[in-house]
Protein backbone atom coordinates (compact mmCIF):
# COMPACT_ATOMS: atom_id res chain seq x y z
CA UNK A 1 0.00 0.00 0.00
CA UNK A 2 2.78 2.34 0.67
CA UNK A 3 4.44 1.18 -1.94
CA UNK A 4 1.28 2.44 -4.54
CA UNK A 5 1.12 5.70 -2.56
CA UNK A 6 4.81 6.68 -2.98
CA UNK A 7 4.44 5.85 -6.70
CA UNK A 8 0.95 7.66 -6.97
CA UNK A 9 2.79 11.02 -5.62
CA UNK A 10 5.57 10.93 -7.48
CA UNK A 11 3.43 10.66 -10.77
CA UNK A 12 1.20 13.50 -9.46
CA UNK A 13 4.48 15.65 -8.77
CA UNK A 14 6.28 14.78 -11.98
CA UNK A 15 3.01 15.90 -13.77
CA UNK A 16 2.88 18.78 -11.98
CA UNK A 17 6.74 19.89 -12.75
CA UNK A 18 6.10 21.73 -15.66
CA UNK A 19 3.53 23.55 -14.45
CA UNK A 20 5.47 24.70 -11.41
CA UNK A 21 8.07 26.59 -13.89
CA UNK A 22 5.31 28.24 -15.50
CA UNK A 23 3.85 30.13 -12.34
CA UNK A 24 7.23 32.47 -12.52
CA UNK A 25 6.36 35.69 -14.11
CA UNK A 26 9.72 36.60 -15.53
CA UNK A 27 8.42 39.44 -17.47
CA UNK A 28 7.11 40.43 -13.98
CA UNK A 29 7.46 44.37 -15.25
CA UNK A 30 5.54 44.05 -18.30
CA UNK A 31 2.87 42.32 -17.12
CA UNK A 32 0.67 45.65 -17.36
CA UNK A 33 -0.97 46.37 -20.99
CA UNK A 34 0.56 50.13 -20.55
CA UNK A 35 4.27 51.11 -20.26
CA UNK A 36 5.98 54.69 -19.23
CA UNK A 37 8.60 56.56 -20.71
CA UNK A 38 10.89 58.76 -18.93
CA UNK A 39 12.60 61.95 -20.81
CA UNK A 40 15.09 63.89 -18.35
CA UNK A 41 16.09 66.81 -20.05
CA UNK A 42 18.93 68.74 -20.16
CA UNK A 43 21.34 66.26 -19.48
CA UNK A 44 23.80 66.61 -22.15
CA UNK A 45 26.52 68.79 -19.94
CA UNK A 46 24.82 68.00 -16.21
CA UNK A 47 27.61 68.88 -13.72
CA UNK A 48 27.68 69.08 -9.83
CA UNK A 49 29.57 71.11 -7.43
CA UNK A 50 30.17 68.84 -4.33
CA UNK A 51 31.62 72.65 -2.72
CA UNK A 52 27.95 73.57 -1.01
CA UNK A 53 27.92 69.81 0.31
CA UNK A 54 24.04 70.05 -1.43
CA UNK A 55 22.43 66.84 -3.02
CA UNK A 56 21.96 66.89 -6.56
CA UNK A 57 18.66 67.11 -8.40
CA UNK A 58 17.38 66.69 -11.89
CA UNK A 59 15.52 69.73 -13.60
CA UNK A 60 12.92 68.48 -15.43
CA UNK A 61 11.14 64.60 -16.07
CA UNK A 62 8.67 64.06 -18.56
CA UNK A 63 7.57 60.63 -17.55
CA UNK A 64 4.61 59.23 -20.28
CA UNK A 65 2.18 56.48 -20.09
CA UNK A 66 1.33 54.42 -23.59
CA UNK A 67 -0.81 51.53 -24.01
CA UNK A 68 1.17 48.32 -25.33
CA UNK A 69 -1.38 48.17 -27.89
CA UNK A 70 -2.56 50.83 -30.34
CA UNK A 71 -6.45 51.71 -30.85
CA UNK A 72 -7.02 50.90 -26.85
CA UNK A 73 -9.42 53.22 -24.57
CA UNK A 74 -9.31 53.48 -20.73
CA UNK A 75 -12.50 55.00 -19.77
CA UNK A 76 -13.05 54.11 -16.59
CA UNK A 77 -8.93 54.71 -15.99
CA UNK A 78 -8.13 51.22 -14.61
CA UNK A 79 -4.92 51.76 -16.43
CA UNK A 80 -4.13 55.46 -14.80
CA UNK A 81 -0.58 55.10 -13.34
CA UNK A 82 -0.40 55.28 -9.80
CA UNK A 83 3.65 56.16 -9.33
CA UNK A 84 5.23 54.99 -6.18
CA UNK A 85 9.37 55.31 -6.72
CA UNK A 86 12.23 55.74 -9.06
CA UNK A 87 15.66 53.96 -8.50
CA UNK A 88 19.19 55.36 -9.12
CA UNK A 89 22.27 53.50 -10.43
CA UNK A 90 25.96 54.78 -10.24
CA UNK A 91 28.29 53.66 -12.41
CA UNK A 92 31.27 55.22 -12.76
CA UNK A 93 32.27 56.61 -16.75
CA UNK A 94 35.78 57.45 -16.73
CA UNK A 95 37.89 54.15 -15.54
CA UNK A 96 37.40 54.22 -11.89
CA UNK A 97 35.62 51.67 -9.68
CA UNK A 98 34.62 53.31 -7.02
CA UNK A 99 30.96 54.08 -6.54
CA UNK A 100 28.44 55.56 -4.02
CA UNK A 101 27.68 53.76 -1.32
CA UNK A 102 25.25 52.09 -1.72
CA UNK A 103 25.93 51.78 -5.35
CA UNK A 104 21.89 52.04 -6.09
CA UNK A 105 19.36 54.14 -4.20
CA UNK A 106 15.58 54.25 -4.49
CA UNK A 107 13.42 57.38 -3.67
CA UNK A 108 9.56 57.52 -3.16
CA UNK A 109 7.43 59.69 -5.40
CA UNK A 110 4.36 60.48 -5.78
CA UNK A 111 2.02 61.49 -8.94
CA UNK A 112 -0.84 59.83 -11.21
CA UNK A 113 -0.33 59.58 -14.97
CA UNK A 114 -4.26 58.67 -16.95
CA UNK A 115 -3.55 56.31 -20.15
CA UNK A 116 -2.13 58.33 -22.83
CA UNK A 117 -1.11 60.98 -20.56
CA UNK A 118 2.16 62.58 -19.17
CA UNK A 119 3.57 63.87 -15.60
CA UNK A 120 5.83 66.59 -15.61
CA UNK A 121 8.16 66.40 -12.42
CA UNK A 122 10.94 68.81 -11.19
CA UNK A 123 14.08 68.32 -8.38
CA UNK A 124 14.07 64.97 -8.32
CA UNK A 125 17.28 64.21 -5.65
CA UNK A 126 19.36 61.34 -7.64
CA UNK A 127 22.63 62.43 -5.31
CA UNK A 128 21.40 62.94 -1.36
CA UNK A 129 23.88 65.68 0.47
CA UNK A 130 25.68 63.04 2.67
CA UNK A 131 26.07 61.01 -0.81
CA UNK A 132 27.84 63.78 -1.97
CA UNK A 133 30.48 64.60 1.07
CA UNK A 134 31.66 60.74 0.35
CA UNK A 135 33.50 58.14 -1.44
CA UNK A 136 34.15 58.20 -4.14
CA UNK A 137 32.66 62.27 -4.57
CA UNK A 138 35.14 63.16 -0.84
CA UNK A 139 38.28 62.83 -2.66
CA UNK A 140 37.83 65.89 -4.82
CA UNK A 141 37.56 67.96 -1.59
CA UNK A 142 40.77 70.05 -1.14
CA UNK A 143 41.57 68.74 2.47
CA UNK A 144 41.48 65.07 1.04
CA UNK A 145 44.09 65.90 -2.04
CA UNK A 146 42.06 67.06 -4.28
CA UNK A 147 42.05 64.57 -7.19
CA UNK A 148 40.50 61.17 -7.43
CA UNK A 149 42.68 58.87 -6.47
CA UNK A 150 42.22 56.08 -9.14
CA UNK A 151 42.13 58.54 -12.41
CA UNK A 152 44.20 61.27 -10.96
CA UNK A 153 41.75 63.45 -12.47
CA UNK A 154 39.99 66.61 -10.49
CA UNK A 155 36.34 65.46 -11.36
CA UNK A 156 34.87 62.47 -11.19
CA UNK A 157 32.56 61.25 -13.96
CA UNK A 158 29.27 58.93 -13.10
CA UNK A 159 26.77 58.07 -14.95
CA UNK A 160 23.37 57.85 -13.26
CA UNK A 161 20.40 55.16 -14.66
CA UNK A 162 16.76 56.40 -13.58
CA UNK A 163 13.96 53.90 -13.80
CA UNK A 164 10.74 55.12 -12.48
CA UNK A 165 8.04 52.14 -11.19
CA UNK A 166 4.39 52.35 -10.62
CA UNK A 167 1.20 50.57 -10.63
CA UNK A 168 -1.88 50.85 -12.39
CA UNK A 169 -5.36 51.51 -11.08
CA UNK A 170 -5.84 47.74 -11.72
CA UNK A 171 -3.42 46.44 -9.71
CA UNK A 172 -0.57 45.30 -12.45
CA UNK A 173 2.97 47.09 -12.11
CA UNK A 174 4.75 49.25 -14.02
CA UNK A 175 8.36 50.38 -14.83
CA UNK A 176 10.15 52.41 -17.08
CA UNK A 177 12.95 52.14 -19.49
CA UNK A 178 15.97 52.94 -17.96
CA UNK A 179 17.22 56.71 -18.86
CA UNK A 180 20.80 56.83 -18.81
CA UNK A 181 23.11 60.32 -18.74
CA UNK A 182 26.20 61.40 -17.74
CA UNK A 183 27.06 63.58 -14.15
CA UNK A 184 30.53 65.26 -13.58
CA UNK A 185 31.11 66.12 -10.52
CA UNK A 186 33.86 68.52 -9.20
CA UNK A 187 34.78 71.20 -6.71
CA UNK A 188 34.99 74.13 -6.55
CA UNK A 189 34.18 77.85 -4.54
CA UNK A 190 33.74 79.66 -6.59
Amino acid sequence: MKRTFSRALLLVLAAALPFAAGCTNKQGETESPVYMTANITGTQSLTFNIAPGAGFQLGTVIVTSFPKNSGVTDPQGFQTIQLSSYVVKYTRLDGGTSLPNPPQQSFAISGTIPLGGSITLSGLPVITPGASQQSPFDQLLPFNGGIDQQTGQPTINVGLTVTFFGETVAGTRVSSAPVTFPVLVFFSTQ
